[in-house]
C-alpha cells in the first residue's frame, strides 16, 4: 500500500487526500482531478523514491512551480512546500498515516545516511541515564549529565533542554553550550507543541528558509534533530541538538532521541517536583521557626504580665501605708523630722506608686485599634506635649523626615504611649543639654523611628532575645510596655546588645495591615 498525503487547495481551503503515486491533472483518469482549465489532462505526477516524496512535470503546458520556482527534473517536497498547476496553488500539509513517518518530518535531505553498530552503545546510554537520575533530582545538573551522555553518540555542538509555559513560551532547563543561542524557529516549535513532531534537519544550507536565518549561518549549523518531551499524554517540552556537519543525523539517530525523550520527561517532570517539594519544605520548616520564636515570645509575655500583676498587688498596699503616713506626718509638722527627708521619701513613694500604676496598666492595654495615621505629625505632637519634660532635662529633641510614606496603620494613643514608655527609659541615660536626633526612615515593609545614633551594619535585637539575656536593662518595665504596644501593631522595639544601656532604641511599625477599623 502507498502512502498517504494530504494537499490543500489554497485558494478553495479544500482539503485531498491522494494515495502515491498519484497522478495530478484535468483528465478523468488523474487521480486527482483539477476543475481548471490550465491544468494539463496529465500535468504532474506526486511519487514516493527511496523513502522521500517527490514530484515532476509530466510535459505540460504550463509547467509545474515549487515554492514559486518552475522544475525541471524531479523535486523532493516537504510538508509546508506550495505547488503550482497552471493557477491551482496546492500545499502539501501532512501525512495521513499514523506511523513512524507521521512523527518524524525531514526538513530537507541530502540522501540516507547509514550508521550502525550502535545498539549495544544506545542502551547502555539508557541505562546510565535512568540510573543517575534515581539520585539527581537538580533538573539543570541532570540536563548536563544527559547531554554529556548523548555526546558520545552524536557529538552535538549545542544542545537545548526546555519545557513550555501555559503561554506556549519555552523556559530553558539545560542549555549545552558555552554562552550561545539556540536558534529554534518559531514556527517548528508552534508545530512541535501542537502535533508533538520530532524534526530532523539534514543539511540546513541546503534549505533557503534556514539560510535566510543569520543565527544558523553564524553558529555554522548544519545538522539538527528537535524532539518533544512528552509526559501524562501531553507536550511537556522539547530537546534540540545540531552539529556543524551535514548529513549528520538519520531517522535512526532521530528515533533514539525520542526514546531518550520519553525517558526524560517524567525524569525533568520528577525532579521538578522534588525541587519545589525540597523549597516547600524549607518554607514550612522556617514558617515554623517563626511560629516557634513568636509562641515562645507569647508565652514570656505573658509571664511577664501575670508577674507585672502580682507585684503590682503585693506593693500597691504597703505602699499606700507608708504614702498615707508620710502625708500625715507633714501636714502635722511634727518636731524632730526634717520636712527635707520627707519630702525626698515622698518622691520616691510617689515613683514606686508611678511603676505600679504603669505595672497595672501594662497587664491592662487593649488591642489596638488601627487606622491610618501620619506617624511624622503624631511624633511632632507628642515631642511638644513633653516640652517640659525636655526643658527640665535640658535635652533637645531634634526630628529627621527620611521616608515619603508618613501614612502608617496604627493606634495613636497607644502608639503616643509606647514612645512615652521608650522616652521615659532613655531619659536617664542621656546626658543633660545634649541633642536627641529622631530618625524616621523605610526600612523594606517597616517604617522606623530610631532614638539615638544606631551603628551601620550593627545587627538590632529584640529584648526577650537570647543574645540580650546578660543586658538587664533590656528587661525594663517601660520597654517591656512599648515592646507590647509594638508587637500588637505587628512590629517590633529593637536595642543594640553592643551597647550599656537601653539607647539607641529602634521602633519598627509595617506600613501596611489588613485589620485596619475606620473611624
Amino acid at each position: 500500500m502507498g502512502r498517504d498525503i494530504i494537499l490543500k487547495n489554497l485558494g478553495s481551503g479544500e482539503n485531498y487526500s491522494i494515495t502515491l503515486p498519484c497522478v495530478i491533472g484535468r483528465g478523468g483518469d488523474a487521480g486527482l482531478s483539477l476543475p481548471d482549465v490550465t491544468v494539463s489532462h496529465r500535468h504532474a505526477l506526486i511519487e514516493e523514491t527511496e523513502g522521500r516524496i517527490s514530484i515532476r512535470d509530466m510535459d505540460s503546458a504550463n509547467g509545474v512551480f515549487v515554492n514559486d520556482v518552475r522544475i525541471r527534473d524531479r523535486t523532493v517536497l516537504h510538508p509546508g512546500d506550495s505547488v503550482r498547476l497552471g493557477n491551482t496553488r496546492l500545499q502539501v500539509s501532512a501525512e495521513t498515516e499514523g506511523d513512524e513517518s507521521q512523527q518524524t518530518v525531514i526538513i530537507h535531505s541530502l540522501g540516507p545516511a547509514q550508521e550502525g553498530g550502535l545498539d549495544h552503545q544506545r542502551l547502555k546510554v539508557i541505562y546510565e541515564i535512568t540510573a543517575e537520575s534515581v539520585a539527581d533530582h537538580d533538573v539543570a545538573s541532570l540536563g548536563q549529565k544527559v547531554f554529556a551522555k548523548l555526546r558520545g553518540i552524536f557529538r552535538q555542538d549545542r544542545g537545548y533542554m526546555a519545557s513550555f509555559e501555559e503561554d506556549g513560551t519555552l523556559r530553558p532547563l539545560c542549555l549545552c553550550a558555552i554562552n550561545e543561542p539556540v536558534p529554534l524557529s518559531r514556527s517548528i516549535v508552534n508545530r512541535l507543541l501542537r502535533s508533538g513532531e520530532s524534526f530532523l534537519l539534514e543539511d540546513a544550507l541546503s534549505d533557503a528558509a534556514f539560510r535566510e536565518q543569520e543565527s544558523v549561518m553564524a553558529l555554522k549549523i548544519r545538522s539538527a534533530m528537535c524532539v518533544p518531551l512528552i509526559y501524562d499524554n501531553s507536550i511537556y517540552g522539547l530537546i534540540y541538538i545540531d552539529r556543524s556537519v551535514p548529513g549528520a543525523y538519520t531517522h535512526e539517530d532521530l528515533r533514539f532521541l525520542k526514546s531518550i525523550g520519553c525517558i526524560l520527561a517524567p525524569l525533568i517532570e520528577n525532579a521538578r517536583l522534588w525541587s519545589e517539594l525540597r523549597k516547600r519544605y524549607a518554607d514550612t520548616v522556617e514558617t515554623l521557626k517563626v511560629t516557634e520564636a513568636r509562641l515562645i515570645e507569647t508565652e514570656r509575655t505573658a509571664a511577664y504580665v501575670r508577674l507585672a500583676h502580682a507585684m503590682a498587688h503585693e506593693i500597691r498596699n504597703p505602699m499606700m501605708v507608708i504614702g498615707g503616713m508620710v502625708r500625715k506626718i507633714l501636714r502635722s509638722g511634727a518636731a524632730g523630722l526634717k520636712a527635707e527627708s520627707l519630702r525626698a521619701i515622698m518622691d520616691s513613694v510617689e515613683r514606686v506608686e508611678m511603676v505600679v500604676a504603669e505595672a497595672d496598666a501594662f497587664v491592662k492595654i487593649p488591642q489596638p485599634r488601627k487606622k491610618l495615621e501620619r506617624i511624622d505629625g503624631i511624633i511632632r505632637e507628642w515631642i511638644r506635649e513633653h516640652e517640659h519634660e525636655w526643658r527640665e532635662k535640658g535635652v533637645h529633641p531634634v526630628l529627621s523626615v527620611r521616608s515619603a510614606g508618613v501614612l502608617v496603620p496604627l493606634d495613636a494613643g497607644l502608639f503616643r504611649k509606647a514612645l512615652s514608655m521608650v522616652f521615659r527609659e532613655i531619659l536617664f541615660t542621656v546626658p543633660e543639654g545634649s541633642d536627641i536626633d529622631i530618625v524616621l526612615r523605610d526600612r523594606g515593609n517597616d517604617i522606623e523611628i530610631v532614638f539615638g545614633e544606631a551603628e551601620p551594619g550593627v545587627r538590632l535585637y529584640e529584648p526577650f532575645d537570647p543574645v540580650m539575656r546578660d543586658k538587664p536593662w533590656s528587661l525594663g518595665l517601660f520597654l517591656n510596655i512599648a515592646h507590647k504596644i509594638l508587637s500588637d501593631h505587628g512590629g517590633r522595639l529593637l536595642l543594640d546588645p553592643s551597647a550599656r544601656s537601653a539607647f539607641p532604641v529602634v521602633m519598627s511599625i509595617p506600613k501596611t495591615a489588613v485589620d485596619l477599623t475606620v473611624a
